[in-house]
């Protein structure tokens, strides 16, 4: 097993973007466990990662969006850091591990 040179962390959707996501169904849909875990540079750890996720809150909190539903006209209008962390819980480890076999590979979106 080896580590990986990344911290990762953890975008976990809290009530408000699951009453949104199920706003478009006449059923509830999603689930609370669709999380996503992003991998940052390991210069920020546990206690300073909250410094890059600043930087980059937008493109998560959009692709989050962008996820459920593709027409950003149906997107909250405000999308700054606040409303961010009223959506989303983020649980940061600063230790990966790779328990896999062969290479990582990267697929470009």
């Amino acid at each position: 097993m080896k580590t990986i040179n990344r911290t990762a962390i953890t975008i976990i959707p809290k009530q408000p973007y699951i009453n949104w996501a199920d706003s478009f169904n006449d059923v509830k849909v999603y689930y609370k466990e669709a999380v996503t875990t992003i991998l940052i540079p390991d210069k920020y750890g546990e206690f300073d990662y909250e410094k890059y996720l600043k930087k980059i809150f937008k493109q998560i909190f959009e692709e989050q969006l962008e996820s459920w539903m593709a027409d950003p006209d149906v997107w909250p209008k405000k999308r700054d850091y606040k409303a961010f962390k009223r959506w989303f819980d983020v649980l940061c480890s600063d230790m990966t591990w790779d328990y896999g076999d062969g290479d990582i590979e990267h697929d470009e979106y």
